[in-house]
């Protein structure tokens, strides 16, 4: 959650510095599909169903699969190797703990946060983590909106939609398919 709210903020700081977000309008993404079924599957792991660790883990190495098959289709894209690398980070602390984030005990605490003991967390605190620096070890207190826990790698796919909205958002009317804008003038002279 914390991503998606970061990542509509990103956006939002286009028009901030003068920029229109109508260039977003004609974005050539390829196999959205990928990245729709990743987020379902996301939501519908952690937050509509109660899955055992068993079920849960596979099920979340699968939705960073569809999500790098989504990205491969959209290396095209200015940023996306950024985004990649984030994502890449993330997946390796996964991996590494055997289908759930790690995340710091005192992350954890900060963010009001409870261990879900043998119930499915996509990310939970892991004794014994393995590469426990990728893991969520920044957190926003509780008390704070979105108290959560986050990792590197999460603030790497922050950066990566933050540089490729702003890049894309600096194209030509010309360059992303719309039509070129007339002056007011030129356009009744015409």
């Amino acid at each position: 959650m914390i991503i998606v709210v970061a990542a509509i903020l990103a956006v939002l700081t286009v028009p901030l510095v003068g920029r229109s977000l109508a260039p977003l309008a004609n974005l050539p993404l390829k196999r959205v599909w990928l990245v729709w079924l990743s987020i379902g599957l996301q939501v519908a792991i952690v937050s509509v169903f109660d899955l055992p660790n068993w079920l849960g883990r596979p099920l979340h190495l699968t939705t960073y699969a569809l999500s790098a098959a989504f990205l491969w289709s959209n290396r095209h894209l200015p940023g996306a190797w950024i985004l990649a690398l984030g994502t890449a980070l993330n997946l390796a602390a996964i991996v590494a703990n055997g289908g759930t984030m790690p995340a710091s005990a005192s992350a954890f605490r900060s963010a009001g946060l409870a261990n879900a003991g043998t119930q499915f967390e996509n990310s939970n605190v892991v004794h014994g983590a393995r590469l426990p620096w990728l893991g969520d070890v920044f957190a926003i207190p509780k008390g704070w909106p979105l108290a959560n826990v986050f990792s590197i790698g999460d603030v790497v796919v922050v950066v990566a939609i933050t540089y490729f909205v702003h890049v894309w958002c600096r194209r030509s009317p010309s360059a992303t398919g719309d039509p070129a804008p007339t002056s007011p003038g030129l356009a009744a002279a015409g």
